[in-house]
């Protein structure tokens, strides 16, 4: 039993255990379906309650995880401590250096707003309520990443609560093994309390989408394959395959419709390079596209924004064959318990190799799978489908180079997989100067050398 009363005078924020009133609103992820039960929940306000929560942990022998917008859950972290960054928001923008320093709870959106007024992007990705610093510890994969590399590869410092509970600098002159593993090794090596990332001049972009019937999705990924393969870097483009649920959310002509919805950002106010698939592909259901701000371009996404319980799977992908693009579609056929797959385009900028871990950087796809899974029987169903669908496309895939784009629950051979031979020996000598004894295990975990 952890002794809190003297805890709690510690601290700015708050602490919450199992029966307090919130308990319930601070401890759960976003994905429902890690429906995890901590001893304590500590809602931190500054870096020195981060520094506590750490001890905390450590000292009480239980296990530690940090929360931002709870996208990067792996596993429920039960009776132990649970660090909830969601207060810690600021953002500060040095408009002359290019330069955002980001608060660990910070979103994407905050972000960007932030950085607008002066003409400056990050390299934020789909969903702008996703937290900006773990999405970018984790690699991310954004809307102009073929013009400007991962978001990891904009990490240029950080302040970090390390295993000991001290807070130290990381950058190019100060613990650079450290920064070297931030960038792209995830949450393994220290909670971050804050990030720089190198901002880029965007004064516009040609943004939009196209949506075609689902019959159709094969000519879509097969076009769109040939397409990619002679755009230029400013160009970063997906297709989505899904069939939209029957609600009154879904705009009536889309609702309980299978689609192939292309989309794509273009750096700059041209959208000339897309008109050879526009030829080659016709009329669309509906869709467009328009020259406007990053910002615009970053919101008008349609990522799910409230917490549901979920299952997925991702992976790289080789070459869109006529057997992968077959094996792709069967997946998320009509009826199928998982509805939609996302395939990426990479390469561009992110394939250029840079002084961080990330691997894997000439991939030239990747398709993610997610689906609701509310009860055991449909969670069941969504991974069996999963298993089936991922495994009969094995021989066209390759390791996925970004952590979070890896499943939760994956198995440390997947995260192993993730990064090249030279790569994960060097995170587990990291790992092993800064915490030796695996702290902060509860992530895609890469475990100190032995």
């Amino acid at each position: 039993m952890i002794d809190l009363d003297g805890f709690r005078s510690t601290l700015t924020g708050r602490a919450y255990a199992p029966g307090d009133d919130g308990y319930d609103d601070v401890r759960q992820p976003w994905n429902l379906a890690i429906d995890q039960r901590p001893a304590v929940v500590v809602v931190a306000e500054t870096a020195a309650d981060v520094q506590a929560a750490v001890r905390l942990a450590r000292e009480n022998g239980v296990s530690f995880s940090v929360q931002s917008s709870g996208h990067g859950a792996v596993r429920p972290n039960d009776d132990g401590v649970v660090l909830n960054v969601t207060r810690l928001t600021g953002v500060d923008v040095d408009a002359g250096r290019k330069v955002a320093r980001i608060d660990a709870g910070a979103r994407w959106r905050g972000v960007l707003e932030v950085a607008a007024p002066h003409q400056l992007a990050g390299l934020s990705g789909t969903a702008p309520t996703v937290g900006a610093v773990g999405y970018t510890l984790g690699g991310g994969i954004g809307l102009l990443m073929r013009r400007f590399g991962f978001a990891a590869d904009s990490v240029v410092g950080a302040d970090v609560v390390t295993a000991d509970g001290a807070l130290v600098r990381a950058s190019h002159d100060e613990n650079p093994d450290l920064l070297w593993a931030l960038k792209g090794g995830g949450g393994n090596f220290g909670v971050v309390t804050s990030l720089e990332v190198q901002l880029y001049d965007v004064p516009a972009v040609h943004n939009g989408s196209l949506l075609y019937p689902g019959a159709r999705a094969a000519e879509v990924l097969r076009a769109w394959a040939d397409w990619t393969g002679q755009v230029s870097d400013d160009v970063t483009s997906a297709v989505m395959v899904m069939t939209f649920p029957p609600i009154p959310a879904v705009p009536e002509p889309l609702r309980g419709q299978h689609v192939a919805a292309l989309r794509a950002t273009i750096a700059g106010d041209d959208g000339s390079a897309l008109e050879p698939l526009r030829a080659a592909l016709g009329e669309p259901l509906m869709g467009g596209f328009r020259t406007q701000t990053y910002l615009e371009a970053a919101l008008s996404g349609s990522e799910p924004t409230d917490p549901m319980p979920t299952a997925g799977r991702s992976t790289g992908v080789a070459e869109l064959t006529d057997a992968a693009i077959d094996g792709l579609l069967e997946l998320v056929a009509p009826g199928s318990p998982v509805p939609g797959v996302d395939i990426r385009h990479l390469g561009g900028a992110a394939a250029k190799e840079q002084d961080g871990p990330l691997s894997h950087r000439d991939t030239p796809y990747i398709a993610a799978a997610n689906a609701l899974a509310a009860t055991p029987e449909q969670r069941a169903a969504v991974q069996q489908r999963l298993d089936d669908g991922f495994g009969a496309l094995a021989a066209h895939t390759r390791p996925v180079g970004a952590l979070n784009f890896l499943h939760a629950g994956s198995t440390p051979e997947v995260v192993r997989s993730a990064f090249s031979d030279g790569a994960w020996q060097r995170l587990q000598e990291v790992k092993r100067t800064w915490d030796p004894e695996n702290v902060f295990r509860f992530t895609h975990n890469i475990a100190p050398a032995g």
